[in-house]
């Protein structure tokens, strides 16, 4: 089978999107490409501070085009197979196409069975590139006023794009209002994954183990782990509907 490419996308950050890149990078069996520069993402999570790195593989592989070498995957236990960001990335100036044209070409030489790509928030031509080679666009949905606006406009940007939506740091009592206009929005034309609860020790957690493969999970992280396992069982449902 193909390798599928999903790129998690939000308009704003502070929604819970990088957690969920890393979360389903690691249930997928897949490649996270870290394509969010910010000092606060996936690749620190992982445990790689790219400052000290005396290159910027990622960044050398896209200025050498979908016919060079893909960057070498860092792998390591209980982790997604991770291509590192890099702070430089925030500066580049690649062509949208040409991402969208190296992650095509890097998926066929990995051969692996998916790629999340996490992106910056915002429009830039790396995020823009990630959801043209994407056979499927993630975004995490968080149920207040701003962000529902936020998500109107994605859904009218985005209407030629495989969506699906993921309730994401969802509180034990939901605002009703905003569960029945997510409803209003998706209108059964796009799909919506299970939610996200809002577990608030996630922040304060130093993690390095992805929750889904921790080796000796307690209470809290096998709740946590489920809802993103089924959240994983929904992109694949997405992808093959």
């Amino acid at each position: 089978m193909a390798t599928r490419i999903i790129t998690v996308a939000a308009a704003k950050g502070g929604v819970g999107k990088t957690t969920l890149s890393y979360e389903l990078a690691a249930a997928l069996d897949g490649v996270l490409v870290d394509m969010d520069w910010d000092a606060g993402g996936a690749t620190r999570m992982w445990g790689f501070d790219p400052t000290r790195a005396a290159r910027a593989p990622l960044l050398d592989a896209l200025e050498r085009g979908p016919g060079g070498t893909p960057p070498r995957l860092k792998r390591r236990a209980n982790q997604p197979s991770l291509v590192p960001s890099h702070p430089d990335l925030s500066a580049s100036r690649i062509d949208a196409d040409l991402v969208a044209d190296c992650l095509q070409s890097w998926a066929e030489v990995w051969s692996e069975p998916y790629l999340v790509v996490d992106t910056h928030p915002g429009a830039n031509p790396l995020t823009d590139g990630a959801m043209q080679a994407a056979d499927l666009v993630v975004i995490p949905v968080v149920l207040g006023a701003r962000e529902m606006d936020a998500l109107e406009a994605i859904l009218a940007d985005f209407a030629s794009y495989r969506l699906l939506l993921v309730p994401t740091m969802i509180p034990p009592i939901p605002p009703r209002r905003f569960v029945d206009r997510l409803a209003a929005l998706a209108d059964g034309r796009v799909a919506v994954a299970p939610p996200i609860s809002e577990h608030r020790w996630l922040r304060r957690r130093l993690r390095r183990a992805a929750l889904v493969r921790q080796p000796n999970p307690g209470v809290r992280v096998r709740a946590a782990a489920a809802e993103f396992e089924a959240v994983a069982a929904s992109v694949k449902e997405a992808c093959d509907g």
